[in-house]
């Protein structure tokens, strides 16, 4: 088995850094180790893929006047930077989260920008040039949600293509929306924005003060009819639950062929039976992040007991939970199976499995093919730790590795 490679991007410096985890190592403190940082952008916050792996995007969310996408080249598993002028603005401040749309030619960079209340969009050239720069305002006259000193305006927090790649879902924490965006694929048009391409048709409205920060699509499966169907799994950040909806696309080509959306749980709670012993209330709890395994059947979701501070949270007092489920044979979480167990530290800001690694897929691993491993991200602690998912069904977490002092990371993903 060949180390693998893991990069971060976070708060503390204008840096990404690359990080070689080997499982097979004796010594826990050489299972993961940094292998290189590279002085990049302003809290990049986030990395996206291109479809082939071969360039990574990083979404710097403090950028100034607006925040940045900038371009890093993956060479032999490691990166290699192209430099200032190749990156462009996202159209909006606060950028929080990138989605890659490859229904059309050239594939487009998606971007929520949670303080600008905007949505960008970008060409990504097949060469991983940026071209086409533009953005889509997040229109200000829908509901505000009922937490005042969180949903005071729109703030677009996710961009997620469905499993086809026709629709973008935006999840909207200022206005409890998910905002649905259709994918116009093929070519783009000579001469015209990257935005041309979306256009906002729909919204699914959640519950009042629900704050919907990231979503995520089961694979496709097929419906009684023999039609194409997946699972939509909605983070509720503010209401520290998850909603899922069944997602069924038309048996038929016709158009528009939008997928349409249908409840089936609202706000499966992600919460203990009470605060921690220093809290009076749930009020500081703010869910993160969700992850499906590759078979469809466990979801692990994040919590952050405190206040989410950037730059000084603290490594101290008790662990943060993630909580652990199964799923049906419909893609319902079975409420019962929930289980809490500790995240490793504090502020699991992001997570990810092996089985998202943008190189190493289809290459019999079973290590990624099954996503054996999980990678936490936790802000506050300022580390990374990897479990492995051990027991009957992988749902028991297994610590193997960890490492502090990596730039209070925001994001992890596996190269």
């Amino acid at each position: 088995m060949s180390p693998y490679t893991l990069v971060t991007g976070g708060y503390a410096q204008r840096s990404v850094s690359v990080l070689s985890f080997d499982p097979t190592k004796a010594d826990p403190n050489e299972r993961l180790v940094v292998t290189r940082e590279l002085t990049h952008g302003h809290a990049p916050t986030w990395l996206t893929f291109s479809e082939d792996g071969s360039t990574l995007i990083s979404t710097s969310e403090w950028g100034e006047p607006e925040s940045r996408l900038d371009v890093l080249k993956v060479d032999a598993g490691d990166l290699r930077e192209e430099g200032p002028a190749a990156g462009v603005a996202t159209g909006g401040l606060w950028a929080c989260q990138t989605g890659l749309v490859v229904s059309t030619t050239p594939h487009l960079l998606v971007t929520s920008n949670y303080k600008g209340a905007s949505v960008g969009v970008v060409a990504l050239e097949a060469d991983g040039t940026l071209t086409r720069a533009s953005s889509i305002d997040v229109l200000p006259g829908r509901t505000l949600g009922p937490v005042t000193d969180r949903q005071e305006q729109a703030h677009p927090h996710g961009a997620h293509p469905d499993p086809l790649h026709r629709v973008v879902v935006v999840p909207d924490l200022g206005t409890d929306d998910l905002r649905l965006f259709r994918v116009r694929s093929g070519a783009l048009e000579a001469g015209k924005p990257a935005s041309d391409a979306l256009e906002e048709y729909d919204a699914i409205h959640l519950e009042a003060g629900d704050g919907p920060r990231h979503v995520l699509f089961s694979p496709l499966r097929k419906s009684s009819d023999g039609s194409d169907e997946s699972r939509l799994y909605v983070l509720n950040e503010l209401s520290n639950s998850v909603s899922v909806f069944r997602v069924a696309y038309p048996s038929r080509a016709s158009s528009p062929a939008v997928p349409s959306f249908t409840l089936l749980q609202s706000r499966v709670s992600l919460l203990p039976a009470r605060p921690m012993p220093h809290q009076s209330s749930f009020a500081s709890w703010h869910a993160a992040e969700i992850v499906l395994t590759p078979d469809g059947r466990t979801l692990f979701a994040s919590n952050r007991a405190e206040g989410h501070n950037p730059l000084h949270g603290s490594r101290d007092g008790p662990e943060d939970l993630l909580a652990v489920f199964a799923v049906d044979d419909e893609g319902r979480l079975e409420v019962e199976s929930r289980r809490l167990v500790e995240c490793g530290g504090r502020a699991p800001r992001h997570l990810s499995l092996s089985s998202e690694s943008a190189t190493r897929r289809g290459e019999g691993d079973s290590a990624v093919d099954e996503g054996r491993f999980i990678a936490v991200a936790l802000h506050d602690s300022d580390e990374v730790v990897v479990f492995e998912r051990v027991g009957d069904e992988g749902r028991e977490l297994r610590e193997v590795a960890r490492r502090r002092d990596v730039g209070r990371p925001g994001v992890v993903v596996w190269l």
